[in-house]
């Protein structure tokens, strides 16, 4: 009796704090597009509110890569303050270095795009 009754209680928390969750997220959050449809609509975008879509999806995928590249800032950093070198130091150092070198070359194209797509659609407005 008391199992069930747990269990009840249980999943009735989980769904309440799954729905909590999903009504916090912001809208920038909701706004984030598939690959696939980012394609197609870099394809068939002609309203200014289509490149305006488009610009904001690229800004928030250059804020993502971003926050990985100082990530990867943050690890090099811990790296190279370690008084102990295990074996795999210079492969740790190497990748963490590339990796944030690709991030910061993404988050400039990214941005690129997203003030490109904002001339466009600044243009087809006026």
């Amino acid at each position: 009796m008391i199992s069930k009754l747990f269990k009840c209680v249980v999943v009735v928390l989980l769904v309440t704090g799954t729905m909590c969750m999903c009504w916090s997220q912001d809208s920038s959050a909701k706004a984030s597009l598939k690959r696939a449809d980012v394609k197609r609509l870099i394809n068939s975008a002609k309203t200014p509110e289509d490149f305006a879509t488009l610009a904001s999806n690229f800004d928030q995928r250059a804020k993502l890569f971003g926050q990985k590249a100082a990530e990867e800032d943050a690890e090099l950093k811990m790296l190279s303050e370690l008084t102990f070198r295990a074996k795999n130091y210079p492969i740790r150092v190497d990748r963490a270095r590339m990796s944030g070198e690709y991030d910061r070359a993404e988050e400039k194209k990214c941005s690129d795009a997203a003030v490109a797509f904002r001339l466009r659609a600044a243009t087809l407005h006026d």
